[in-house]
């Protein structure tokens, strides 16, 4: 039940975290729980291999790629856009033929421009959404 409240005092030793007496009631702990020196050995481990990692330079190959991919990112970002542009100019468009057609007021007329508008709503909420929720998506930068 004691070794609880020092179990996360090991890393803040290792950190430099702790002072004084804290650290003086810690030490004395380790020298009497196997448990808690086996941990602070194994956390020691831990530390010194994590200090031994370096980071690599990117090469040629490593920027080739991130070039490609921000390359891709923005033709797709003016892909979907025109995409979108264009759906929204003809459904607009078809929605004046249909209320500029004398035919608009018949039950098949009105019946087609509520779908339409409809459609257009549902579509630009889809996007307005997606479009929110990429900037927040923390697993963006993740591979499958």
């Amino acid at each position: 039940m004691a070794c609880e409240r020092f179990q996360t005092e090991g890393m803040k030793l290792l950190d430099g975290e702790l002072a004084g007496d804290e650290r003086l009631r810690y030490e004395e702990h380790v020298r009497g729980c196997d448990v808690c020196a086996n941990e602070l050995r194994d956390l020691g481990r831990i530390v010194d291999l994590t200090q031994e990692l370096r980071l690599r330079e990117p090469d040629e190959a490593f920027w080739d790629q991130y070039w490609r991919g921000i390359y891709r990112r923005i033709e797709r970002g003016i892909g979907f856009l025109l995409l979108i542009a264009g759906m929204v100019v003809v459904t607009g468009w078809g929605i004046f033929e249909a209320v500029t057609s004398p035919q608009f007021f018949t039950f098949k007329g009105i019946t087609i421009t509520v779908i339409l508008v409809g459609l257009v709503i549902v579509f630009l909420s889809v996007v307005r959404e997606r479009y929110h929720e990429s900037k927040d998506d923390p697993y963006k930068e993740v591979k499958q």
